[in-house]
């Protein structure tokens, strides 16, 4: 028996099953299997980008003071020492200290864009992902509950990803405790593992279901660039026989 193909329902506003009926997810696009190295790595990235990194602290060298030693060297008995400045006192100043850092990390696009879809092949094999054919028109936080109750995710959180910005359903569902609503194409890994569910629009889920197409660039003929190089540098022409 070989495995059986994921498929996933498309809902309405209220709830029900629609007419658009179910889509059979392409595996091969996102993936065929659940990256978790590369997931993980995009966790990381992302968790990075939200770090300030304004941490700072002042050396003996930039903390007001004297710096005159406190007593001689020598004949007091007591341990030797220099200013009051120093990391071992009291309003002195620490001992390698942190400084301001970023400490953010480039990721290929390609990479990213492979984690979240194995993030989305994830939620769909548990059964988190979810499909909606479109929203409630006007503005109102309370149809935006009445459909989260719906589909039957109250009491959890949700990222309801739209095709596009829509301003109705932003205002309708950013009031809603645990609930995240952005448009799909901004959507990342971060905030794919950070929400239980996610409630997708059935056309911005027709796109990702599609294989993505791998542009080729044309490459010049061999030879061709050093050719070029030398007429920049204003090399000779060559003699017509």
């Amino acid at each position: 028996m070989g495995i059986e193909p994921i498929v996933l329902k498309t809902k309405n506003a209220a709830g029900q099953d629609d007419a658009a009926g179910s889509v059979t997810m392409n595996e091969a696009a996102f993936g065929g299997f659940v990256k978790h190295r590369l997931v993980h790595a995009a966790k990381v990235k992302y968790h990075k980008a939200l770090r300030q990194g304004t941490h700072c602290a002042k050396t003996r060298a930039e903390v007001a003071g004297s710096t005159k030693k406190l007593y001689r060297q020598k004949g007091t008995g007591r341990a030797r020492a220099g200013n009051r400045k120093s990391g071992k006192r009291v309003g002195g100043g620490v001992i390698f200290p942190p400084r301001p850092k970023d400490y953010n990390y480039d990721m290929p696009q390609k990479q990213r864009g492979n984690a979240l879809r194995s993030v989305l092949l994830g939620k769909a094999k548990d059964g988190e992902l979810h499909l909606i054919s479109g929203f409630a028109a006007e503005p109102k936080t309370k149809g935006m509950v009445a459909t989260i109750k719906a589909l039957g995710l109250a009491g959890q959180t949700v990222v309801i990803a739209t095709d596009g910005f829509k301003k109705n359903v932003f205002l309708a569902g950013r009031n809603i405790e645990g609930v995240l609503v952005m448009p799909a194409q901004e959507l990342n890994t971060l905030q794919a593992l950070s929400h239980k569910h996610i409630v997708m629009e059935r056309t911005a889920f027709d796109r990702l279901n599609q294989e993505p197409k791998h542009v080729v660039r044309p490459r010049k003929p061999r030879g061709t660039r050093k050719a070029e190089q030398g007429a920049v540098k204003g090399a000779p022409a060559s003699k017509e026989s």
